[in-house]
């Protein structure tokens, strides 16, 4: 039979031994949360560029001018980055033969790449970095804790190190991203004052001659589009809160709805409240935001959906309330359903340069909803047409 200090001495290498799998297991949860932070803002960067790529290559490919694009591919090259540039719909990881319209301006051999993509017209514009360098700076600092692990204590300190700098890294992209809207933001004000006048020139014009009224037209189109930069911008700001009050979101959805008729009837549009929508649903939110999120839903619908009609609604489900849009018109593809609310994106770019917008709306119905600790979806309506949700709670 052991003695009783014999069992209590088996308690000191037991305790030891928990104590070391508590520290290895919280040592590699780090490396996971590293390693995921590391490709969050590597595909963050990446989107970036995309979206500068499309605002620089709007103009030749919208004039064709193949020099312009093959430069900027070499600058794509030189900074270890593809860019490839599809026409149509879809857009090609891997080059082909067979596909018409492809562009591959940075020729290379075909490696695996991670892409981000964006649209600009009838094309797919694609940033790509190979697989690998999206995880170089991880890789790295993994190779370096490894070795030095060895060192023992050495090795932690490296650790330590090696992850600090790496955060400063983030923390500049971040600062790099805040920079970006910021200065967007700046430009949009800036254009302001110089629109004001051109639209006042306009409104001088002969009001029968076709260029004035083209004139006032797409004046008004980029007065309406800085002005969605500039709410979106603000929307985005660090440490931007709703000020929330009590509010009746049934009245605000009847307010809503008549005051969008006019538009409703130019559009030929039989715009209505649905009638199984909350007669009265208080609740506490920033009225003026969702007044915002719920106008920009409607105004989408009008012009893009297609719909002889349009209904919205409000009502409770559990702890959320729920603005919903619905229309029959013809809907949005499955595989769209997620990129409408991404900025600059437009299902059909050419049938929106008729109808107006740029494709920020919906972005900032997102945000709205995000601010108020929500969402916003779109559901696919049976047997056609589409149904977009605006949580909040």
């Amino acid at each position: 039979m052991p003695m009783k200090g014999d069992r209590w001495g088996c308690v000191g290498p037991l305790l030891a031994a928990l104590a070391f799998l508590a520290v290895l297991a919280a040592f590699l949860w780090q490396l996971v949360v590293y390693q995921r932070n590391v490709q969050s803002w590597s595909e963050q960067e990446l989107q970036s560029r995309a979206d500068l790529a499309a605002i620089v290559l709007a103009e030749p490919l919208r004039t064709l001018d193949f020099k312009a694009i093959q430069a900027f591919g070499d600058k794509c090259k030189a900074d270890g980055l593809r860019l490839r540039i599809c026409h149509g719909d879809l857009f090609f990881v891997s080059p082909r033969e067979d596909r018409d319209g492809f562009y591959d301006t940075t020729g290379g051999a075909d490696v695996p790449c991670i892409f981000k993509v964006t649209k600009s017209g009838n094309y797919r514009i694609g940033v790509g970095r190979p697989s690998i360098h999206m995880l170089l700076p991880f890789l790295g600092a993994l190779t370096v804790i490894v070795l030095a692990g060895f060192l023992g204590v050495a090795g932690v300190i490296v650790f330590f190190v090696v992850t600090w700098r790496q955060r400063m890294r983030i923390r500049a992209l971040a600062k790099l991203e805040k920079f970006r809207r910021e200065f967007i933001a700046d430009i949009s004000h800036e254009i302001k004052t110089p629109l004001t006048g051109i639209l006042g020139a306009a409104d001088l014009m002969d009001a029968h001659d076709p260029l004035a009224a083209m004139t006032k037209k797409e004046a008004r189109r980029l007065q309406a589009l800085v002005q969605e930069i500039l709410d979106l911008a603000r929307l985005e700001r660090d440490g931007e809160t709703v000020r929330l009050e009590e509010a009746d979101l049934a009245d605000l959805v009847r307010a809503t709805v008549e005051r969008l008729q006019p538009k409703a009837r130019t559009a030929g549009v039989d715009l209505a409240v649905d009638g199984t929508s909350a007669a009265s649903l208080r609740w506490a939110c920033d009225p003026q935001l969702l007044e915002q999120a719920l106008t920009n839903l409607v105004e989408n619908a009008l012009r893009h959906s297609g719909s002889p009609t349009v209904r919205v609604s409000c009502a409770r489900m559990g702890s959320e309330a729920r603005l919903v849009v619905a229309d029959a018109g013809r809907g949005v593809p499955p595989d769209e359903a997620e990129r409408i609310f991404e900025r600059f994106h437009r299902v059909d770019s050419a049938r929106a340069a008729e109808t107006g917008g740029a494709g920020l709306g919906l972005a900032i119905v997102r945000r709205i909803a995000r601010l108020h600790g929500g969402d916003v979806v779109c559901e696919p309506v049976v047997p056609h047409g589409a149904r977009f949700v605006l949580r909040i709670k």
